[in-house]
């Protein structure tokens, strides 16, 4: 008897379940469910704004002004990050070079202003100052016409051809203006002046045709007639040009040193 009126309850309950999802699917229980939602929305919205609170994300914070203002944010977040990041990029790099000319100084006992270089005219440009670099030291700081300037590496990349109190201007070695007196390191010897071709190269000239010369060879400051000290490497010889019924040869240079993103430099004071 028990079993049966169980089993009775059971097949109520179904009808029942059946009866409301008959009532759903033909759409005579809508007013009812749109009035429970209006009531329990309330509580849902109250129950979402705790548990957003709490993941440290406020509700209000999932407005689309509330994105824009995070996403506005995130972008002046990240803007700052990578100024950051360059300008540490930059000082790690400087540092470096800075490091590196201090140890050739000290190796070579030279004595040397360090400067940056503030500005330099058109690497294309022809004219004949196309290849000058501004520094920011001067006369104050012991600079004087006919310096060698080097590079980290101890290179030599130019000299000094003019100065001011505070400032002064340097030729680059590949400039046409730019006369340096050189020395081969080959069985000869041999000696003359470099001079810059098109802002691109150097070139030696007027080199005896028995002066023996290589690819290779590599060129250095003499030490002869001006304030630069001798054995400071200029670069090496890319082209020997040489011909049987002249007198003379001349001798291409490639420079050793990378020209095109120097930033600081030194001035070896003798």
């Amino acid at each position: 008897m028990l079993l049966f009126w169980k089993q009775r309850n059971y097949w109520r309950w179904f009808g029942v379940i059946l009866l409301i999802l008959i009532l759903h699917w033909v759409g005579l229980l809508r007013p009812i469910e749109n009035y429970l939602s209006k009531v329990v929305r309330p509580v849902d919205h109250y129950l979402y704004s705790i548990g957003s609170w709490f993941k440290g994300a406020p509700y209000d914070d999932l407005s689309i002004e509330g994105l824009e203002l995070k996403l506005e944010q995130a972008q002046t977040e990240l803007a700052l990050a990578t100024i950051d990041q360059a300008k540490l990029e930059l000082l790690t790099e400087e540092n470096d070079k800075l490091r590196q000319q201090l140890n050739f100084l000290d190796n070579n006992h030279y004595e040397a202003v360090g400067a940056n270089i503030v500005s330099r005219q058109d690497l294309f440009n022809t004219a004949d100052n196309a290849q000058d670099i501004i520094l920011d030291k001067g006369a104050r700081d012991g600079l004087r016409p006919g310096l060698g300037v080097i590079n980290e590496s101890g290179i030599i990349i130019g000299k000094i051809i003019e100065v001011k109190d505070y400032s002064a201007r340097a030729c680059l070695t590949t400039g046409s203006d730019c006369q340096l007196a050189a020395a081969l390191l080959n069985d000869s010897k041999t000696v003359g002046l470099s001079e810059g071709e098109l802002g691109l190269t150097i070139k030696m000239n007027f080199i005896p045709q028995m002066e023996e010369i290589k690819t290779n060879d590599i060129l250095i400051t003499s030490g002869l007639g001006d304030d630069i000290p001798r054995g400071l490497v200029i670069g090496r010889v890319a082209q020997v040009n040489n011909q049987s019924n002249e007198i003379w040869q001349d001798v291409t240079i490639e420079p050793l040193a990378s020209l095109h993103n120097l930033t600081v430099v030194s001035v070896i004071i003798p």
